[in-house]
């Protein structure tokens, strides 16, 4: 019975130094001995050896750390957790392991380290998920299919380039027949967001005047310095529209109707009312205008 154990025993170690070898081979070329199953660098940010450079280059494919750290990366057949660096509630699945920060999972950082809005995967993120003085937030469901999880099949995939798809306040229809305050001489407002990712320009959404009287302004994704949400750019002053046009409003006068939104000096006082897809009118909210 003992002899019998010992073999036992043997196969198991045996199968266990072959699966890693197959690893090694399978995940990253081995850089010492066959018996690691990373190279010295795997864990080194700096180093070419690196596995969230290896990972990157691969499509994001987490699957082979799935194989052998299991798929809640908590050990698996290694015993060695992933959460031993990766602190997040999914550990490397978690949203801001590959871009964002301790604060939100919005870049910076993006996929490649930036961290400048001028670039392209940075841009104006943080300022639409965060809100600023005169607007509300925007969430990241208003431009992207949010996943419901990371993991093989699922998230992150792909060349890491972001698949954008419109929703929520980005698509609000306005001048809808039958509501209160529709005008039969101005066409029913039904946005079409795009973004051109040569030009890094976002068209035709609510949030940026693709609306009732709005101008439909064109903002470039990474232009990042105030000049682009001033008063104005998303709707004239005032609003061209047959209700605001030659009554001699100005922006001084807006909150006769538009309070406690905006203040009598012509600033946004609840930034949380404004760009909604809401008008607010009279003190009331109205979800169709």
């Amino acid at each position: 019975m003992k002899n019998l154990m010992k073999l036992f025993l043997a196969a198991a170690v045996g199968f266990v130094f072959v699966s890693c070898s197959k690893l090694q081979n399978n995940v990253l070329t081995p850089a010492a001995t066959q018996n690691v199953v990373h190279p010295a660098g795997w864990t080194q940010p700096g180093s070419p050896d690196f596995h969230g450079t290896y990972i990157k280059g691969h499509g994001y494919d987490l699957s082979s750390c799935v194989s052998c750290h299991g798929a809640d990366y908590k050990g698996g057949l290694t015993g060695a957790s992933c959460y031993t660096c990766h602190k997040g509630a999914s550990g490397p699945a978690t949203c801001n392991t590959c871009h964002g920060s301790a604060t939100n999972a919005a870049p910076p950082n993006d996929l490649d380290g930036n961290t400048s809005t001028s670039s392209p995967g940075v841009g104006a993120h943080q300022i639409h998920l965060a809100g600023s003085t005169g607007f509300d937030s925007v969430s990241c469901s208003s431009c992207h299919t949010v996943p419901d999880s990371a993991g093989p099949g699922m998230h992150p995939s792909g060349t890491g380039v972001a698949t954008l798809k419109f929703s929520g306040v980005a698509v609000t229809q306005t001048n809808t027949p039958g509501t209160r305050y529709y005008d039969s001489s101005l066409p029913t407002v039904v946005p079409n967001p795009t973004f051109n990712s040569s030009t890094l320009q976002c068209a035709n959404t609510y949030c940026h005047g693709n609306f009732k009287g709005g101008n439909n302004y064109t903002p470039t994704w990474n232009v990042v310095n105030a000049s682009q949400d001033s008063c104005g750019s998303c709707h004239g002053l005032p609003p061209n529209d047959a209700t605001h046009q030659g009554k001699g409003i100005t922006l001084q006068t807006c909150y006769y109707c538009h309070s406690p939104m905006i203040g009598p000096d012509g600033t946004i006082l609840v930034d949380s009312l404004h760009v909604t897809g809401k008008l607010e009118l009279y003190g009331k909210s109205y979800s169709q205008w």
